[in-house]
């Protein structure tokens, strides 16, 4: 039994843990090797693309490109689309894929100026087609209004290609002083990691799984995720003051996979390993079990990897903010990524083999 997986994919999760995976280390697995987040299909060809120039500050890898401008300013930008939570549920779907290119921005350092869109939609003459663009464009018109962040273009495009699976593309576009840049690495054994923003709740479990899967209907209606825009225009001013502390090491926005996800990236990038504990997180419902805490893609929730000692500086911003917080993890020497829940090891995972995800080549 390959729980979903190919055969190939999971001889290397053997090879990886050198044992089977228990139940929460397979969704972690599924989830990190979904082509959502791994691009195990595409990745070959978007190696192809030009990844280099004088200007870059950030580039692969990271929430969202950065180029220097000049006079020490910068300017970051990210396209992403949402189209299979725009297909089951047009307003949320589109609402939560403003907020979560908010985020990538923010999560670089920067502050977010503008928003553009590029929709794709079936016949005209359709009435559901009409009922999808109407509550796309809601959506991405509520959410960004409410963070007072403007749609500055946009376009859209009819095509019967498109009837059963519209595309909608947001792009955000950030800018800042170079110095406050951040990449989303975690460094330095000891160092801790900060939870901030919403409190995590049962909302789009598994939707980064579903993403890449094909549509369906209702059921799957409880992989959408909720947006607060109100709680997300803290997080854009929280950012724009803790970018200026020197004990900020590194920025993560929470998106598809929540934690599962987030957390083990980090510290591959910054070739470290880290200590989760699945108890401190904030929640929405205290019944939720360790899974659902770590599967969770609640809205509006970011992370921050800060300098031992430092805590307290960060916490201070936060309740100004009035925003939930919580110190919910630790960077360690071996790079492992570990999950606790009160005190019991619920996961084990060699990070460079959960990032070592088997591609899929088509001739």
């Amino acid at each position: 039994m390959n729980f979903g997986f190919s055969e190939k994919e999971w001889k290397k999760i053997l090879e990886v843990l050198g044992r089977e995976p228990n139940e929460i280390e397979i969704e972690i697995f599924r989830l990190n090797w979904s082509e959502h987040c791994s691009y195990k299909t595409t990745k070959i060809f978007l190696k192809e693309l030009p990844n280099s120039s004088d200007r870059l500050v950030l580039g692969f890898g990271e929430n969202a490109g950065v180029l220097r401008l000049k006079d020490d300013y910068v300017i970051a930008f990210k396209v992403e689309s949402h189209n299979h939570p725009s297909a089951i549920e047009p307003f949320n779907g589109s609402a939560t894929g403003v907020g979560g290119i908010v985020r990538d921005i923010l999560a670089t350092g920067l502050r977010p100026i503008a928003l553009l869109d590029s929709l794709r939609f079936g016949n005209y003459n359709n009435q559901k087609t009409r009922y999808l663009l109407e509550n796309v464009v809601r959506g991405i018109s509520v959410y960004g209004n409410s963070i007072g962040i403007p749609t500055v273009a946009g376009e859209v495009y009819f095509e019967e290609c498109y009837e059963d699976n519209p595309l909608v593309n947001v792009m955000c576009v950030g800018i800042g002083k170079i110095s406050d840049v951040r990449s989303s690495k975690a460094q330095g054994p000891g160092n801790k990691i900060i939870m901030f923003g919403n409190l995590t709740g049962r909302d789009g479990i598994g939707g980064a799984a579903f993403a890449s899967d094909v549509l369906s209907d209702e059921e799957d209606l409880s992989a959408i995720q909720i947006g607060d825009p109100f709680t997300e225009k803290l997080l854009i001013e929280i950012i724009s003051e803790i970018v200026k502390f020197k004990e900020l090491i590194g920025i993560q926005d929470l998106g598809a996979g929540g934690l599962s996800t987030a957390i083990p990236e980090m510290g591959k990038k910054g070739n470290v390993g880290i200590k989760l504990y699945l108890d401190k997180v904030p929640l929405r419902s205290e019944d939720m079990k360790p899974i659902e805490i770590l599967l969770s893609e609640s809205q509006e929730r970011m992370i921050i990897c800060v300098e031992n000692g430092s805590e307290e500086k960060f916490f201070e911003v936060f309740r100004k903010w009035g925003v939930h917080y919580s110190v919910i993890g630790e960077v360690i020497e071996e790079k492992k990524f570990l999950v606790f829940y009160n005190n019991e090891i619920l996961v084990d995972i060699p990070i460079d083999g959960l990032f070592d995800v088997p591609l899929r080549i088509y001739k």
